[in-house]
């Protein structure tokens, strides 16, 4: 279903590579994490993926400059022979449990959604843009794209045991990063034929997917649209098995401020006719009650500051599936659609569109930022979610639905500066 092939990687060479030239994606990247990444280096991939402060509103362009500079003294060098790459993550979850989640690096031929490729969330304009500009300016993929893919047998996986001596074993914010290119050319050959037969869905980077897409068609059209596939033809991706034990999503919560005439007494009286109100003291029984409160029927966590902490639990399945939009039928009990459909929208009037803006909501993987924001004033309230389940998401994505912006996080993030992808031969 797709094709995922090796390539010649534009790496940091052996003197270079390490922790220290290494990001996490640039949409996670505030301004104080872009001057500590810089100062850690002065080829930290981060001068690449968002510029330096002082290159001004035309930063893409210096980015670019930069990039073939660093390829000039041979920081940033080209693998001599195409090939896949694996990775690695070792890392403990927020119970402490050792986790390492493994996957692969390639190039995946670009195809339109639903073609053997699915996404599960929408996507904003903005993001879209501004990569758009640098991917011109750079002609490369600096990021990759996260994709999952079914191998319930480990066909694929028994395939990626790192070797002795990787290209990278470095510890980024606590996280074991181990990279390494796959040599055998006969494990490289296995491991595109069987990923030949499965679907792939986005699990983190439509962004930067449709960047790609929008990219590819842009140099197609300029070039009269060549019958051969060229290199703008295929995107950087990561490729995990959806059945990895290492997969971990987490919730992403939601913080809202600005909404006209908000009353806390007053949305807590509308919601109680679709939900169960239940009271509870303090961020910690609020998350113990809201993961108890999630064995079947949609429930969220609300944090009112002075007006206290609530779980709110779907009274009947059957309201969500009447609120539900046109091609959310496959969604619509899935909590971060509850919260969009039977919340935000008819009780604070944030419709998706609005949503979109970024204008009222803002987003959070740490429930106790979202409840402090309120308590300080600084937001009007804080809903907390369960995550989804990696077999919902796939569901989802299969059966044609997309949900929610913001709606999955997979820790840990992917890191760019690794490899990254030259769209050009």
């Amino acid at each position: 279903m797709v094709q995922v092939l090796p390539f010649r990687g534009l790496r940091y060479g052996p003197q270079h590579a390490g922790a220290e030239v290494l990001a996490p994606p640039y949409d996670v990247i505030d301004a104080e994490g872009q001057r500590d990444l810089i100062a850690r280096s002065p080829h930290n991939v981060v001068r690449l993926i968002l510029g330096e402060p002082s290159d001004g509103p035309n930063w893409h362009a210096a980015a670019a400059a930069r990039m073939r500079a660093w390829q000039e003294e041979g920081v940033l060098q080209r693998d001599e022979q195409p090939r896949l790459y694996g990775y690695q993550q070792r890392f403990r979850d927020a119970d402490g449990v050792a986790r390492v989640r493994t996957g692969l690096l390639g190039r995946v031929r670009l195809r339109d959604w639903g073609e053997g490729i699915h996404r599960h969330e929408h996507t904003r304009v903005g993001p879209r843009a501004d990569r758009l500009r640098l991917t011109r300016a750079v002609q490369a993929n600096l990021s990759p794209v996260f994709g999952l893919y079914r191998d319930p047998a480990g066909d694929i996986a028994h395939r990626l045991t790192p070797p002795e001596r990787p290209a990278v074993d470095a510890t980024v914010d606590g996280v074991r990063e181990v990279f390494w290119p796959i040599e055998d050319p006969r494990a490289t050959e296995a491991i595109s034929a069987a990923l030949a037969e499965r679907d792939v869905v986005i699990a983190d980077g439509h962004h930067r997917y449709e960047t790609a897409l929008a990219y590819a068609e842009e140099r197609r059209a300029a070039e009269g649209h060549p019958a051969e596939p060229r290199p703008y033809d295929y995107v950087l991706m990561y490729l995990a098995a959806a059945e990895d034990p290492g997969l971990l999503v987490l919730p992403t919560h939601r913080v809202v401020s600005g909404v006209d005439a908000f009353d806390g007494r007053t949305l807590l009286r509308r919601l109680a006719a679709d939900f169960l109100v239940k009271a509870v003291n303090g961020h910690g029984t609020l998350r113990e009650a809201l993961a108890a409160s999630s064995n079947g029927a949609a429930a969220l966590g609300l944090c009112l500051g002075a007006g206290g902490e609530h779980v709110l639990r779907l009274r009947e399945p059957a309201a969500a599936a009447r609120a539900a939009l046109p091609g959310q039928e496959a969604i619509a009990h899935l909590d971060v659609t509850v919260l969009q459909n039977l919340v935000l929208a008819p009780h604070l009037g944030i419709s998706p569109a609005l949503l979109a803006t970024g204008e009222h909501v803002r987003y959070t993987i740490s429930e106790g930022e979202a409840c402090r924001a309120v308590q300080a004033g600084d937001a009007q309230a804080a809903f907390l979610l369960n995550p989804p389940s990696v077999e919902e998401i796939w569901e989802a994505a299969a059966g044609g639905a997309t949900m929610p912006q913001k709606s999955t996080y997979f820790f840990p993030k992917l890191l760019t500066g690794l490899v990254i992808h030259p769209l050009s031969a």
